[in-house]
This record gives C-alpha cells, sequence and structure tokens, in this order.
C-alpha cells in the first residue's frame, strides 16, 4: 500500500476501511477458479486444461499438489478430483472418493445431494470445450 494515503486515514475510520483489504489481501493465495462443481470457486483452471486434454495423471497430480499448498484436502478438491475421475472413465475411483467425500461430518445433507449434479455440470463443460477443441468430447 501506499503510504501518503495511510498517514491521512487516521483512527477508526481507517481500520473499518482498510481491514477486509488487508485480511483479504493476506489470505487470499487460491489458485485461479473456472465455474465448477463447488458452487463458487470449481476446478482450478489448470486442473480444468488438463482434464480437457485428457492429461489426467497430470490433472491429479496438480490436485495433490494444491492439497499440499491447502494443508490437505477439502470438499471442492475431492470433487474436483471426482471429476478428472470420471473424466478418465475411472468410475469405481470417482465412486470411491464421492462416498468418502459425502460420508465426513462436514458435508452436510444438502451438499451431498447436489454434488452429483455439479460433477456432472463440470464434466458437461469439459466434454463440450474439448469437442469444441477437437472435435471429440472423449478422451483415446
Amino acid at each position: 500500500m501506499h503510504l501518503p494515503i495511510l498517514s491521512q486515514l487516521t483512527g477508526a475510520p481507517a481500520v473499518i476501511a482498510l481491514g477486509p483489504l488487508l485480511i483479504a489481501a493476506c489470505t487470499h493465495s487460491a489458485p485461479p477458479q473456472s465455474s465448477g462443481p463447488t458452487g463458487g470457486g470449481g476446478m482450478s483452471a489448470e486442473v480444468t486444461e488438463l482434464a480437457i486434454a485428457c492429461r489426467h495423471d497430470e490433472a491429479l497430480a496438480a490436485l495433490d499438489q494444491l492439497d499440499a499448498a491447502m494443508g490437505g484436502s477439502t470438499s471442492a478438491s475431492e470433487l474436483q478430483r471426482v471429476v478428472v475421475l470420471r473424466n478418465a472413465r475411472d468410475t469405481m475411483g470417482a465412486a470411491r472418493v464421492l462416498r468418502e467425500r459425502n460420508a465426513r461430518a462436514d458435508v452436510t445433507a444438502d451438499e451431498a445431494v447436489n454434488s452429483g449434479t455439479a460433477v456432472e455440470n463440470e464434466l458437461e463443460m469439459i466434454r463440450s470445450e474439448r469437442a469444441a477443441r477437437t472435435g471429440s468430447r472423449t478422451c483415446g
């Protein structure tokens, strides 16, 4: 931030005006997102591009890196993993990840119900984009 601006703002109004901005600037480190299975976030742009290109192992490795950077997997990253596995036609692996995600205590019944639709919507977006680029909706 520019210090002359800060020196002009004093007292409580400065804290009120700058507090949320400072907190957001210090805490926001998420990767770029596309619309997708998590409602507001979705899949990272990198994972989406890898899935469109049918580079599933690389997409899963990117998800592993995102999870490690976040200190562990989240409901959102687990849904991303389900999308990648479904895109790779690993339905058993995708079902396992989704079942484990939905069984956790922090996933509400509404989230569990909506997750299937969200995964299908993301898969459709990936397949449509692949078809636009390559002429084929499926990998290999």
